[in-house]
């Protein structure tokens, strides 16, 4: 759009006429009564900061003796562009004062306890954390401080600071008269962060940090920054501040998680991640404050490794805490005892935190042996291989592992699915028969001869008896040291681990207990010997293998099997067994079956360097998997099948006293071992095993153990069930 030329004059007309008025006003109230006197002086009389360069009265001309008395921007009230000139020799020597500099610079004023020289004033606290709240109000304010602190320190980053909000006075306290600062008469009381930072002094006060007796202002130097230094923010600017101190790039800056931090990834565990910003942990030199220091960093490392975590979702260790949990050193970490095992920067490093295709890591072949060696002795190079993050789950990384789990899945489905099934129908046929003959009145029929009513014949003899007990104490005391361990993340795992006197107790309890159970096994092996090979006669062993006193399975056991689901189902008589049932020999043949498997991987487990002489360390793996869940298999095999098959099968409940008597009534013979009842007649063996009935104290005693083990048992798994559902 184009002007018209006399519409521009007169835009110039007016624009003249506000300009004069402008510089009118301006040179009224520049000179005007109010503000000068004759003299040419304020008539105020304000107390400045001249007295800071003329504290002598003669330096000035007569007109000028009160400059003493006057502050710089008073001076600048007559003084200055466009008002009264000034000689060059002033302009020259008051250029700094006239732009705003300061001439009090460079004087040695020490702010927030750290000296002009960058280190603390001698008596001062890098934080007071009995420091009074700030003053509600400024003494001065921040232009009369600026005056002569104006610096771009001052000025221009401070504006840009949180802080700026404050007030100058808000941080160095004290000063309330001009004059009396510039006189060094009153100078500012050192600067207390605490003063608003109660909740981070607090945290700092216990830090390491504070006990090097380190000031805030050497981390924060962006306050007032002396250069153009990093600030703390960010975690790359962060992880800079840190490393002023922290000075060796190689251990804490080129490598592992702040080598990615300095290059940008913002996901990356800093320096304040782990160690904390305020509250820098402390941990002393003994055992107690190493093993602390273990548990922390560890507890700190599964926040981003664990499944869903930080690290996984750059595909590094996506499991990684799962996996460690697994293993014993994982496991005793978590039911707090972190001085007997390995953390994450016993293997991993602290700051030198490496993958192990990387020659310089920790973690690789090279170097594994050196790692490893650190707490396990005596080891063959193959122990190396053993996977200190094992992952069942991965098909691809651990194959072997992988179908390990997937075979004592199968195995303890088809256990468990098999016999739990057996049982409730056997329950509901059993309840369902005893109801019927209590609804007509009658009693279960022995068919005795009266004579024979009332007597008692031998079951088990006293060793037997022994030999059972011995069982069920010793088979007690490894379930009860080691579930805890298994399940370590359950509730009652750091409880009842504590009862026992912690891990190492509880270690102690199990290989007592197992060595008891592993010497009555060898026993049974031996006696089973003896009983095929009667005085080292080899001659019959074959028909003894297969007899009915023996406890080998045969082809009728697997007919009695069938004949029972028939009978369940009211679809033919209940089978007619001899001495021992098939789910009688079953529970001693699985004794065979998991004392190999247990027992070998437990002394696999126990002595893992050694082992490792005769198998790589990757296959003690597969042992400590192998051996966790045939555990499981045997203990709740017992507490839900073997209990509910001898006592709590409803003719039997609440107990079947007779493996603790010894003896049972010739009726309970008869009416559950048919078939062995005929034998011993027809054998005229019946005066033989004829015995006197159990005498009140054994009967006591079967009571109070065989109950305390039965509800022990059920409580086990209870407890053990809770944490199966609870994981």
């Amino acid at each position: 759009m184009k002007t018209n030329p006399n519409h521009r004059s007169t835009y110039e007309v007016i624009l003249s006429i506000f300009a004069a008025l402008v510089i009118g006003v301006l040179f009224f109230y520049g000179i005007s009564p109010a503000q000068a006197d004759e003299t040419g002086r304020p008539a105020d009389g304000k107390h400045g900061k001249c007295m800071a360069c003329h504290a002598n009265e003669q330096v000035l001309s007569e007109t000028h003796v009160d400059t003493k008395d006057m502050a710089m921007q008073q001076c600048l009230m007559c003084h200055g562009p466009e008002k009264i000139p000034l000689s060059e020799d002033f302009m020259s020597i008051h250029e700094r004062l006239l732009s705003g500099g300061s001439s009090a610079e460079g004087s040695g004023v020490e702010e927030r306890g750290v000296s002009a020289k960058g280190g603390e004033a001698e008596g001062s606290s890098a934080v007071s954390a009995k420091a009074a709240a700030p003053e509600a109000a400024s003494a001065l304010s921040v232009p009369e401080c600026i005056s002569c602190h104006s610096g771009l320190k001052y000025t221009g980053h401070f504006e840009q600071t949180g802080h700026r909000a404050l007030s100058c006075t808000a941080c160095h306290r004290g000063v309330g008269d001009l004059t009396l600062h510039m006189q060094s008469k009153e100078k500012p009381e050192l600067a207390s962060c605490a003063s608003c930072h109660k909740d981070i002094d607090s945290q700092y006060g216990t830090s390491l940090h504070a006990a090097m007796n380190l000031s805030c202002l050497q981390c924060h130097s962006s306050i007032h920054p002396q250069d153009t230094e990093a600030s703390a923010e960010g975690k790359a600017e962060a992880a800079a501040v840190c490393l002023k101190c922290h000075s060796d790039r190689d251990k804490y800056a080129d490598k592992g998680h702040t080598a990615r931090v300095m290059a940008g990834n913002t996901d990356a565990a800093s320096c304040t991640d782990c160690h904390g910003a305020h509250d820098t942990m402390i941990f002393d030199k003994t055992d107690e404050g190493q093993a602390k220091k273990r548990a922390y960093y560890t507890a700190l490392c599964t926040t981003c490794h664990a499944e869903g975590g930080t690290a996984g979702s750059y595909g590094v260790f996506p499991r990684a805490a799962e996996s460690f949990g697994l293993t014993y050193h994982g496991k005793a970490m978590k039911l707090g005892e972190p001085d007997k095992v390995a953390g994450c920067t016993d293997c991993h490093q602290a700051h030198n935190i490496l993958p192990p295709d990387d020659p310089a890591s920790a973690l690789s072949t090279e170097a594994l042996v050196e790692t490893c060696g650190k707490c396990h002795e005596n080891f063959h190079p193959r122990f190396v291989s053993y996977v200190p993050h094992p992952d069942p789950h991965d098909k691809d990384g651990f194959y072997s592992l992988y179908l390990t789990e997937k075979f004592m899945i199968a195995l303890l489905a088809g256990v468990f699915g098999f016999f739990w099934v057996h049982s409730l129908l056997w329950w509901r046929k059993v309840y369902a028969e005893k109801s019927r003959l209590v609804k007509a009145g009658l009693q279960v029929r022995t068919d005795l001869p009266e004579e024979l009513a009332g007597q008692y014949v031998r079951r088990f003899g006293m060793k037997e008896r022994i030999m059972h007990i011995v069982l069920i104490v010793s088979f007690f005391g490894v379930v009860i040291s080691g579930f805890p361990l298994k399940y370590s993340d359950a509730p009652w795992a750091g409880w009842l681990t504590g009862l026992m006197g912690g891990v190492a107790n509880a270690a102690l309890v199990h290989r007592i207990s197992a060595a008891a159970m592993c010497l009555l096994f060898l026993y049974v092996c031996w006696l089973s010997l003896r009983f095929l090979f009667p005085g080292f006669q080899v001659k019959g062993w074959l028909g003894r293998l297969f007899g009915p006193d023996s406890l080998f399975p045969r082809v009728k056991d697997f007919q009695d099997c069938l004949g029972m689901f028939k009978w369940f189902f009211n679809a033919g008589d209940k089978p007619r067994f001899d001495r021992w049932t098939y789910w009688e020999k079953f529970d001693f043949m699985a004794v065979f079956w998991g004392m190999f498997v247990i027992g070998l991987s437990g002394v696999i487990m126990w002595i893992p360097e050694y082992a490792s002489w005769v198998m790589p360390g990757w296959m003690i793996n597969i042992v400590h998997l192998a051996h966790s869940e045939e555990a499981f298999l045997a203990a709740v095999f017992i507490f839900t099948i073997h209990f509910f098959n001898n006592h709590l099968v409803p003719d039997k409940f609440p107990l079947e006293k007779n493996i603790f008597t010894g003896s049972y009534t010739l009726a309970a013979l008869k009416h559950e071992r048919p078939l062995e009842y005929e034998r011993i007649l027809a054998e005229n063996r019946l005066e033989e095993i004829k015995t006197d009935g159990p005498n009140t104290a054994s009967q006591l005693f079967a009571a109070a153990f065989g109950l305390t083990s039965l509800l022990l048992g059920l409580t086990i798994t209870i407890l053990i069930f809770w944490a199966v559902l609870a994981g």
